[in-house]
Formats: C-alpha cells, structure tokens, sequence
C-alpha cells in the first residue's frame, strides 16, 4: 500500500541550523478528571528511555497524529534531546505506514485490582470486574460489539483479585485526587508485578498476549482517570499495552472505563463547537461526555454511548462501502440508518470533504437500545472534524453562538431543516424521518443549481 511519509517543520530555516534527531515510539497518555480537568501528554520511547515530549505547536496547528499511537516516528529538536525534561518538539516525521491502524478481531484485557499499601479498602469483588467484561447488556464485550459493528470483541479477557502495591498511595503521587502528576509508570509496574504471579500477559489462552491492561485502585490517583498506551516487557512479550489507570469514581460508571479504552484504543476526545477547549460538552459521544446522557446500569451506573463515525471509519469499524463519500460535484439522497442499528443495506454515514481539507460526517443517531436510548433526542448529527484540532470531531451547532453543552436542538438536525456548509455552500437537507433513521440530501458544489441527482 502507497502512503506518504508526513514531515512537519514548524520553524526551521533554510540555512544549516543544528538539528538533533531521535527515534522511537509514540505514545499518548489522556488525562480526564471527575471536575472536568483535562491532560493530554506525548512521549517518545527510545532504546535509552522515555522522552516527555512538547508537541503544542505541531499538534495544534499542523500535525494529524491522533491515529500515530504505537507508531515509529523520529522527533526533531533544536535543543539537545535528553531523557529528563520536557523535550520541544519543532518537526516530527512519520517513519512507517499508518495502514493497519484499525483495530479488529478479538481485543483480550486484563483487569488488574490494586491496593495501595496504606488503604485497606476493595471497593469492589472480583466478580463485580470479571462480569464486567459479559457479552450481555452492559457488559463491556456485549458494548464494544454493538459500537464495532462487530468488528471487534473482547473474548478472553479476565480480572485479576486484589493485590497488594508495595508503596502508599501518596508515594506515587503528592496530592492524592488533585493535581496530575501521578506516578503512571511506577503504577503500571508495580500493580503489573504484583498480578503477574497470577497472569501470563502473554498468553490469553490462545498463545496470544492480551492486548490492554485496565487498572482498578482502591482510591484516588491525582485528578483523573488516566487511558492510552504503554511501552512495556510483561512475560517476554514487548509491546505498547493498550492501558487505563482508574480510580473508584471510575469504575462506578461504566462509561468512563468505556471512554479511557477508547483512549487505549488509540482515540482522542470529542468536542461540541462552543471552542471553549472543555472537551466534554457532546453527549453524542463517549469520547466526549463519557457518562452523559447515558443509560443506567443497576450494577455498573451510567453506561457507554457509541462513538461518532468519523472515529469508527479512522479505526476500521464502517468502511467506505456503508458511507457516501462525496465530492464537490454531488448531488444525491440517502437513506441513514442509526448508528446502534446491528446490520443494514441502508448508509451508515455521509463523508463530505471541503475546500480547506477538512470534512464533515453525517450520522443518524436514535433513542433506542442498550447504549443510544438516553440520548437528547432522535436527530440527524453532523461532526465537524479538522484533524489539526486535539479533539478532531466537533458536532455542527445551528445556533449562533454555539451551545455550552450539545444537548440542544441546534445540533439536532431535523426534519425541513437544513445545514450550509459556511467553507463550500455544501448543504445537507433532511428530507424524512424513516423507521430506522432518516432521508438526507447532500448537494454541493455546480449541482447545487441542478434539480436531479441520484438516490441510494
């Protein structure tokens, strides 16, 4: 497969400056906090250590890496490159293809329950961890099923009994729930070391390692729960670890522990359009609001929601041939089933690509079924996604200005209504509400004078 090897340069000149090189793998490590902090931290893993990169200027304004977690890259730097410190970044370059980034097939985790030396709390049983992972409602299996659309499972994965870590909670960080500065890595080994008596990492069963780690405490880290990947050798297999690190508050709702695997699983946030950098304002979302608008568990709390389609065609979970990929010349009506919907002849999606490179996706959205029945409302849902953004999808806001919280009826699209695209003049009109989603119309570019198109 072609692809092209991406080099961003944020300030170098054309005359010879010194430029110090160093290559590894990326890793990213998404911070979410109970009172809406927010961290998102980079790093480079190298033969020689962990790099805490600074790659502000190139992830905001330049870079599309949201899909690089786990990939080789080599980070260029004006200032001499050292594994203490925060290492400004001024270029990155890819150096292997992101083809493959999809996840498919089975996606075994192991949970692990670790108590911190000084708290003797278990605040939940074993049991309470290992049904979690049912391919029932509300069990995590049954959930990523549905959001896959069976592109992907959780078969074989398993929960680990409470094991003792070898140091207080305030060893691995200062201020126990504030802050965000927990230890992550002295957490990652040590509650791993202590589980591993009890697990092979590198064998579910099948002679496969598991692929992520989730890891429950028994209180609170800094201000968050913590998910994305880590860089470890757990029984011989050396791999980055999809991982989660969770506090009780946590695991109470299941659709946290749901949004930091979407972490795991390579997945930035979500946002609504109010562009007011709080990336959980789209209860459209579990990437965004992990919990609201969710349905309730008796057992496991506020459950999952799906995630938008942008973010399952970027990990392979709708293809091309379940969307309508437009481009400036169409003109044309479809039939969008909802997203919870298990099989369809009908479109999972619209793809409308404008003039400055970035796109919109169109999805229909239902108050229905395990996960979706809690939703603001039964509405065509259209994302705004600009990859130079940390939160790549934002849900198109009809009012002016945007709201605070995308639970209204500016970002429900309806029927008679219809969005113009500011960039291009693209309009999407909602010509009906069927019993599975809705009838909507695209035209763009010349064929927006033309009275005839095509119909799906």
């Amino acid at each position: 497969m072609k692809y092209t090897v991406l080099l961003l340069l944020l300030s170098l000149q054309v005359f010879a400056v010194d430029v110090h090189k160093k290559e590894g793998v990326l890793l990213f490590e998404y911070g979410d906090g109970l009172n809406g902090e927010y961290i998102t931290r980079y790093h480079l893993q190298t033969d020689s250590g962990k790099l805490a990169l600074d790659l502000s200027d190139v992830f905001m304004k330049k870079a599309p890496i949201h899909n690089w977690l786990g990939k080789r890259v080599e980070i260029q730097s004006l200032a001499e490159i050292k594994v203490s410190g925060l290492q400004r970044v001024n270029a990155i370059k890819l150096m292997e293809s992101v083809a493959g980034t999809g996840v498919s097939g089975s996606q075994p985790w192991v949970t692990i329950l670790c108590k911190f030396s000084d708290v003797a709390a278990e605040p939940e049983n074993l049991n309470f961890f290992s049904e979690m992972y049912n391919n029932q409602p509300a069990g995590l299996d049954h959930y990523w099923r549905e959001v896959s659309h069976s592109n992907i499972d959780v078969v074989g994965s398993m929960a680990v009994d409470w094991v003792d870590l070898p140091s207080s909670q305030g060893t691995y960080m200062p201020t126990p729930g504030s802050g965000s500065d927990a230890d992550l890595d002295s957490l990652f080994a040590d509650c791993t070391a202590a589980a591993d008596p009890h697990v092979d990492f590198s064998n579910t069963g099948n002679g496969q390692p598991y692929v992520g780690i989730n890891m429950m405490f028994n209180e609170d880290l800094d201000c968050c729960a913590w998910g994305g990947g880590k860089w470890a050798s757990l029984d011989g297999t050396t791999k980055v670890w999809r991982t989660t690190w969770n506090p009780p508050w946590s695991f109470a709702n299941e659709g946290v522990i749901a949004h930091e695997m979407g972490h795991g699983f390579g997945l930035p946030h979500a946002n609504n359009s109010d562009d007011d950098g709080n990336p959980y304002d789209s209860p459209w979302d579990v990437m965004s609001a992990a919990t609201g608008y969710g349905v309730n568990d008796n057992i496991y709390g506020r459950l999952g929601k799906h995630i938008n389609a942008y973010f399952k065609r970027q990990l392979g979970w709708v293809d091309d041939s379940e969307g309508w990929i437009t481009n400036n010349n169409s003109f044309g009506t479809v039939t969008l089933d909802h997203t919870s919907i298990a099989s369809t002849n009908n479109k999972r999606f619209i793809y409308i690509p404008v003039s400055d490179g970035t796109h919109y996706v169109v999805e229909s959205r239902k108050k229905i079924g395990n996960y979706e029945a809690n939703l603001p409302g039964t509405a065509v849902i259209i994302h705004h996604v600009d990859t130079s953004r940390e939160e790549p999808p934002w849900v198109v806001d009809g009012d002016s200005p945007a709201a605070d919280y995308a639970d209204t009826e500016g970002v429900m699209w309806k029927v008679g209504e219809t969005f113009v695209d500011p960039i291009d003049g693209v309009e999407v009109e909602v010509l009906s509400q069927t019993a599975q989603g809705f009838r909507v119309q695209v035209r763009a570019g010349d064929d927006l004078i033309f009275a005839d198109g095509f119909d799906f």
